[in-house]
């Protein structure tokens, strides 16, 4: 299925799944550093130098970017007179242009020396929790957030961060009190509307989700993730024109944004009357991101048999066939049978076993649906119109399929 979390902090939207969300520091409160916190922050050096500085000064506090950046905030670092804080602002500040140039390890070691020399430095300890965040650490992440908290209880961004870390593991009550207290603090924050919506999602409460929906977009309307994860909601709750309108919007808004291509294009894929939009859609989402195997899968099934499967051989030179969903790439190549397919899917570690038993009851069921065999594949698309989570984009298939055969899941 589509990815339902962006997984690292410098991507906007993901390939995987179909709901997105959105990392504060990065998306949002950068782009406030950009504004008055980056002037602070060129205010503070200036003030901490000496005029022969004045141009390090500026480009160290985020009139340059890249290496010119880097270059001018090492030399502030290198200066012998420099105070402190002089050094801690230009640790952070080179941090800050490490992780934007993709090197969080130099990033993160210039956190800690900004950290090590002012302690109580609310940002910085907050910016190294984004970085753990974005390696995958959550309970590092989790304590930097804590610390900013303790330090600045009226920090929104950390409440945001902090809740975007529990929901990465699986907290969504936590995640979801985090996401709520960043909103007392900031009622605008469009951010935390659209992310407590992703977790009330998963959560199944899609009344809920599709209010903080709401809100985003009305705070926000050019807000295409709100749309796309309202998309969802209204899916779960059989609202399939309602999605489809959503999915569209959020395309309208960002042609770029692979996501929606995926989901509607399997709204049309069940609608049977015009194959050419699942078949348009499809092609869109595999020229976005040619390396994601379920966009593959689904332009195969989109073009039926040989031209399918002939596309599908084609993809896999693209395509990671050590890990899932390869079991189901070569299932539908004729490499693997289906019940090999399952078996993979029943060997999964335990937080991937659910939502890879979801996907391979469906796809199984595709399996043979594209054979002609109803009666094989009914059983399984019960399976996962059974099993699957609501928010799961295979649930949203099952049901249409099912609905379309005019039996009960």
């Amino acid at each position: 299925m589509f990815d339902q979390l962006v997984t690292r902090p410098r991507i906007r939207n993901c390939d995987l799944k179909s709901a997105d969300m959105m990392f504060d520091g990065w998306l949002v409160e950068r782009s406030i550093q950009i504004g008055w916190r980056l002037l602070a922050a060129f205010l503070v050096l200036l003030a901490l130098g000496d005029p022969a500085s004045a141009e390090d000064s500026d480009d160290c506090g985020g009139a340059s970017v890249g290496p010119r950046r880097i270059a001018a905030c090492s030399r502030i670092i290198g200066e012998r007179t420099a105070s402190p804080e002089r050094r801690a602002s230009a640790y952070r500040n080179r941090a800050i242009a490490w992780s934007d140039s993709g090197h969080d390890e130099r990033a993160l070691a210039d956190y800690d020396s900004a950290i090590a020399l002012d302690p109580d430095n609310t940002d910085a300890i907050n910016d190294r929790g984004l970085i753990w965040l974005n390696k995958g650490e959550n309970e590092r992440a989790i304590s930097d957030f804590d610390r900013a908290i303790e330090l600045d209880p009226a920090k929104a961004a950390a409440f945001y961060n902090r809740g975007l870390a529990k929901a990465h593991t699986g907290d969504d009550a936590h995640s979801v009190a985090d996401y709520s207290r960043a909103i007392e603090l900031d009622p605008a924050y469009v951010a935390a509307f659209n992310n407590r919506g992703f977790v009330f999602n998963r959560m199944g409460e899609f009344d809920r989700a599709i209010a903080d929906f709401d809100e985003a977009i009305s705070l926000y309307p050019q807000h295409p993730f709100a749309y796309n994860n309202r998309a969802i909601s209204w899916g779960a709750k059989g609202e399939g024109e309602r999605a489809i309108a959503d999915y569209s919007q959020a395309i309208t808004l960002d042609p770029t944004y692979v996501n929606p291509y995926g989901s509607r294009g399997i709204y049309y894929f069940y609608d049977n009357d015009d194959p050419t939009k699942a078949q348009a859609d499809f092609t869109a989402a595999v020229e976005l991101a040619p390396h994601n195997a379920y966009y593959a899968i689904w332009l195969a099934l989109a073009l039926r048999r040989d031209a399918g499967i002939g596309h599908l051989r084609q993809s896999t030179e693209r395509l990671d066939m050590t890990s899932w969903p390869a079991p189901l790439v070569r299932m539908f190549l004729g490499d693997q049978t289906p019940e090999e397919a399952l078996a993979a899917a029943n060997n999964s570690i335990p937080t991937t076993k659910r939502r890879n038993l979801c996907e391979a009851n469906l796809y199984i069921a595709e399996f043979h649906w594209l054979r002609g065999d109803t009666d094989k594949a009914l059983p399984f698309y019960r399976f996962a119109a059974r099993d699957c989570p609501r928010d799961f984009i295979e649930y949203v298939a099952a049901n249409r399929r099912l609905h379309a055969l005019g039996v009960s899941p």
